[in-house]
């Protein structure tokens, strides 16, 4: 767990607590009526909110199979994750994520302007934001014509 996913559970502890807190303050003043509608808007609240923050953690990837392409680039990104570009066509370009594998980092890095066929698996679950949010390549292999 790194620095950002910490400060995304604290920022959604403090909007619960908010949430709570706007409960109680309804309540006081509305009696029950005023509960109900605190509520109501708390709920809303907390789920936007959390839409939107909890949305590097959930992954749902389940297309596994292998691509045939073109690698153009090999990206590292900023939490250390590598991202590989393949030409699939003359018009679309794919976006795959390697996950702290140096040795298939280096064999994507030589096998730029080779034609290749990448293999990946599925992905379903909880990840933070320092894993790929898609399947990670499993394994890359240069096509010989």
């Amino acid at each position: 767990m790194n620095w950002l996913d910490v400060i995304i559970i604290i920022v959604n502890i403090i909007i619960i607590i908010g949430a709570i807190a706007w409960i109680c303050y309804c309540t006081k003043e509305e009696g029950i009526s005023g509960f109900i509608s605190g509520l109501i808007i708390s709920l809303i609240g907390c789920v936007f909110i959390m839409m939107f923050t909890l949305d590097p953690f959930v992954v749902i990837d389940k297309g596994s199979g292998s691509t045939i392409g073109t690698i153009t680039s090999v990206d590292k990104n900023f939490f250390g994750t590598t991202s590989v570009y393949v030409k699939t066509s003359e018009t679309t370009q794919e976006k795959y994520c390697i996950e702290f594998n140096e040795e298939l980092e280096n064999e994507a890095k030589e096998l730029i302007g080779k034609e290749v066929k990448i293999s990946y698996g599925e992905r379903v679950g909880l990840y933070s934001t320092g894993k790929c949010q898609q399947a990670p390549i499993a394994d890359i292999q240069e096509v010989s014509e």
